[in-house]
């Protein structure tokens, strides 16, 4: 019994004991667990309350009509109203420009493929400004012509731009010169493999130049002793007649939204250049405002040129999917994310688990290098659109205006990812460096811009873009065209 009495008095001493130190660990925990709580909501305080509301104000405007568009089909709906045919090979659809100004233009684009025979394809799209001006762009491309595998085009493209520019070469600084020049393609292409990954192209094109005075004196160079007007075929009309080769490698899965593969181009243009017409001493003094001395004559300079250029690209492609395209049924459980996004999703998104699926998983590295060049048969007397303009659609998207210069080579890099059916995220770096002469390549002249957008396209079609560019922390370019970024 008294051995009994004591193991009992000693587990309950035991007991007791345990009690007490489970008493004092549950008040350390709950002491740690305030503790925690306390910072957790000091830290999460900002987010909830401020960054939040925030980032929801600033998707809002974004994120209603995308919501909108997505949960009532408003894309699929649009492609159904603008494709026609029973094979569905017609494709209708508006085209516009509305940025303030004179360049606000309205016109329509009509795309037919086999209209006249199996595997053509057709393409008119008229275009009219507010100022007036009008474009007209014709094209019809046969391929297996004459039963063979060569590959046959025709373009005539028409305009009359009163407030086209020019850019003296070298330099941004640009002056006024009404433009309506009308010119004829003519493109023929062979496979030099049975795959079709290499090919040779011949292009020739007969160009009918005609320049005009612009209706203030002030806007041309014709009062500016920059640039003599006489050598550059400025303000005259002209005959150039382009001769060109290609020889191209393309491995690329997709034509318009390629997610892997390569694409090489090495092509040479030698451009025969007429006489200029001069510009007489009345038409002179009528564009001078007084009365001029002697008239413009061509000093019969060679003015015929060539132009070399160099294009690689090449695409990788991240991801555990087979293709980089959405079905329909991703895409419609991908728009959520975009149309609920809120800070507990960005921060899921973020999580080290995440972060592989996050930015490896359907994604594309495009890459583009370009070295386009032009060499003079006689120095300083080419026409001046002999030279390579270098602006957004080069692609160098963050500045508004564009240099002309001979030598001009240029790295783009983006980054691309799915968001719906049609339509593709895009960010972008881009990097150029020019020079006058091809051993005179400088760092002084080495330029950045980058940028981010969406683009918008079928995986056989492209239609067009919306994209924002930036260079440094210097204004912002918007760029809403049809042309792709990478040629």
């Amino acid at each position: 019994m008294a051995v009994f009495s004591v193991a009992q008095t000693a587990d309950s001493t035991a007991s007791s004991a345990a009690s007490v130190d489970s008493a004092v660990v549950s008040n350390d925990t709950a002491t740690v667990d305030t503790g925690s709580s306390f910072w957790s909501r000091f830290f999460v305080w900002p987010f909830e309350h401020i960054i939040q509301p925030a980032l929801n104000g600033a998707v809002y405007p974004i994120a209603q009509p995308i919501k909108y568009a997505f949960d009532n089909g408003v894309i699929e709906t649009s492609i159904d109203l603008i494709t026609f045919g029973e094979k569905r090979n017609v494709l209708l659809y508006p085209i516009m420009n509305l940025k303030p100004g004179n360049t606000t233009m309205l016109g329509f684009t009509y795309r037919h493929r086999s209209l006249f025979l199996d595997k053509d394809y057709l393409v008119l799209s008229p275009q009219y400004f507010a100022n007036g001006d009008w474009y007209i762009d014709l094209r019809y491309t046969k391929h297996q012509l004459f039963g063979t595998r060569l590959l046959g085009g025709l373009r005539f493209r028409k305009y009359w731009d009163s407030d086209a520019r020019f850019i003296i070469p070298g330099t941004k600084e640009s002056f006024i010169m009404p433009d309506s020049s009308m010119t004829f393609d003519f493109r023929t292409g062979l496979p030099l493999t049975s795959d079709g990954r290499w090919s040779l192209e011949f292009n020739g094109r007969v160009d009918f130049k005609r320049h005009d005075f612009p209706n203030k004196t002030q806007d041309s160079i014709l009062v500016d002793d920059k640039f003599y007007v006489g050598d550059h075929g400025l303000y005259q009309h002209f005959m150039q007649y382009p001769v060109e080769a290609s020889i191209l490698f393309d491995n690329l899965d997709f034509p318009f939204t390629p997610s892997r593969g390569s694409r090489m181009q090495l092509s040479a243009r030698y451009v025969f250049v007429g006489e200029y017409s001069g510009i007489s001493r009345q038409d002179l003094s009528n564009a001078l405002g007084t009365r001029a001395s002697e008239s413009i004559v061509d000093d019969g300079a060679n003015h015929d040129y060539m132009r070399t250029e160099v294009l690689l690209q090449h695409y990788f492609y991240f991801g555990k999917a087979e293709t980089f395209h959405f079905s329909r049924k991703e895409a419609r459980q991908n728009r959520r994310f975009y149309t609920d996004f809120n800070w507990d999703a960005a921060l899921r998104m973020w999580r080290p688990e995440n972060v592989r699926e996050t930015l490896f998983e359907r994604r594309v590295i495009a890459l583009q290098y370009r070295l386009v060049d032009i060499w003079e048969m006689e120095q300083g007397h080419a026409a001046v659109d002999a030279y390579t303009i270098v602006g957004p659609r080069f692609p160098f998207r963050g500045y508004g205006n564009a240099w002309s210069t001979r030598h001009v080579m240029s790295l783009s890099m983006e980054y691309r990812w799915p968001i719906d059916y049609y339509v593709d995220g895009v960010l972008f770096n881009e990097y150029m460096m020019h020079a006058p002469g091809f051993k005179e390549w400088s760092f002084d002249r080495f330029y950045n811009s980058w940028g981010f957008g969406v683009r918008v396209r079928r995986p056989d079609m492209y239609w067009f873009r919306v994209q924002l560019g930036f260079h440094g922390l210097h204004g912002v370019n918007l760029v809403m065209t049809i042309a792709p970024e990478f040629r």
